[in-house]
């Protein structure tokens, strides 16, 4: 066989060579050059890798299959009440909020279990217009409720977290609902309203209320909302530090003070405000009645303030770590559920409780004058708890305490001597379970409620 070679015309070879290499070569070295200097082409592809991601994360979320971020590993055994040593002719309600079957909700059950109101609660119903909001929300199984208390007419008020305070009327119509950034918990106020940790939120390029610190800023506040609903005052956690001559302890994180810091912006993270009532101050020689209690979680410290004179009172950093929900109790002490633990005992998973992280939350009561503390449950064998975030704690009259084990989906009541009378177990499906916020004991007599029934609105079940 003969082959034809035609002479090679170099020039051509040359430009098809250079116009190839520009072709492939442009493009990769335009996408180097955007990475170095994140250019907005490099921002634009990157959000949609970003957007795509998150997107197939939350799959199960946006299709209603899965409800992925209120699920966890299940510990315990059984389903609804597993243990009932109260006896069920202790007229008691339960008042529970979390993610039940497959919505947020608040529910009121008897002790035996039996359902007697619920409350079907949806974001995107109670605020069409989320405008308040950091970052949009893609559903209403991307939020939960945090920080709840049921009245005695039978209406609820509670936060979504970090995305506003609601209440209901007992058939679950809405009475108010304030666009505010409310969190973590809800308590009554002695003199009527309630107290609530609110935030505000500083972007790049505002004026800074705390120029040493970087923007974007998160800024707790210490909020007094009326029982109409309405904003009575507020309080900056952060600026108590200032005025207390406490500043040097406010910078002691650790955290460097540099505007071009990059971090999330939380200075303190209030988690929760307790009121000192009159029927218990004379118990307290250090405070006086309608002091307030407040928990920050990034100093491992809880602190005692007058919210007239913004005199803090009282501070202590631990022994406790990331502690949430202090309170006051009679004889003058002060309990506080300590988690124990850093949020890095989660790993690179979502906020996922693994089945191997050690059970080492407890509940801890403390005298503030002595400074002499001890744990009171979650030592003993038997006694394990485990919630890396979040968690609350009730002193019971009894002697006992209920407490919420938040990752576990568990809430649990023991007697005087530690021992556990009542026990809720909030199971999703064979190996897991939804987590619970909160729950509160209320006496029958609270309520002025003698009929639960709503026959026209679904958000309740009558008895």
């Amino acid at each position: 066989m003969k082959f034809s070679i035609r002479k090679l015309d170099i020039s051509k070879i040359l430009f098809y060579a250079i116009m190839s290499a520009a072709a492939f070569g442009i493009p990769f070295g335009y996408g180097i050059y955007s990475a170095t200097y994140e250019n907005w082409a490099f921002r634009f592809l990157r959000s949609i890798k970003t957007d795509a991601a998150l997107v197939f994360r939350e799959k199960g979320n946006i299709l209603k299959t899965r409800p992925e971020h209120f699920l966890q590993p299940a510990r315990y055994n059984g389903s609804g009440v597993t243990v009932n040593k109260t006896g069920n002719d202790r007229e008691e309600l339960v008042f529970l909020s979390g993610f039940l079957e497959n919505s947020n909700e608040l529910r009121l059950i008897r002790r035996n279990g039996e359902i007697v109101a619920r409350w079907i609660v949806k974001f995107s119903e109670i605020f069409p217009d989320p405008s308040h909001l950091i970052k949009p929300i893609f559903t209403d199984w991307n939020i939960d409720i945090h920080g709840a208390v049921a009245l005695p007419d039978g209406s609820v008020v509670f936060n979504f977290e970090y995305a506003g305070l609601v209440k209901l009327e007992r058939c679950g119509d809405v009475l108010w609902a304030l666009p505010l950034r409310s969190h973590h918990s809800v308590e009554l106020a002695q003199d009527g309203g309630f107290w609530v940790p609110g935030q505000n939120f500083y972007r790049t390029g505002q004026p800074s209320p705390f120029p040493r610190f970087g923007l974007p800023l998160k800024e707790d506040t210490i909020m007094k909302i009326s029982d109409g609903g309405e904003l009575i005052s507020e309080i900056s956690v952060p600026r108590l530090f200032f005025v207390n001559d406490l500043e040097p302890l406010f910078t002691s994180t650790g955290r460097r003070i540099s505007p071009e810091i990059n971090w999330d912006g939380e200075l303190v993270h209030l988690n929760k405000i307790a009121e000192l009532r009159s029927d218990m101050a004379d118990d307290f020689l250090l405070f006086e009645s309608g002091d307030l209690l407040l928990s920050l979680r990034e100093y491992n410290m809880i602190l005692v303030v007058n919210p007239d004179t913004k005199i803090i009172k009282w501070w202590k950093i631990g022994p406790w770590k990331r502690q949430h929900d202090p309170e006051f109790i009679p004889g003058g002490k002060i309990i506080v559920f300590n988690n124990n633990l850093y949020r890095s005992a989660f790993g690179t998973d979502r906020d996922l409780s693994s089945l191997n992280i050690p059970r080492v939350s407890n509940i801890i009561e403390l005298d503030p004058v002595t400074g002499k503390h001890r744990i009171i449950y979650g030592e003993k064998h038997g006694q394990e708890l485990l919630s890396v975030i979040r968690g609350k704690h009730e002193f019971m009259p009894h002697g006992g305490l209920l407490i919420t084990e938040f990752e576990g989906g568990r809430i649990l009541e023991t007697d005087a001597s530690g021992q556990v009378i009542w026990e809720y177990i909030n199971r999703y499906d064979q190996n897991e379970v939804a987590e619970l916020t909160e729950a509160r004991v209320y006496p029958a007599n609270y309520f002025d409620v003698t009929d639960w029934s709503c026959e026209d609105n679904n958000n309740q079940i009558g008895n």
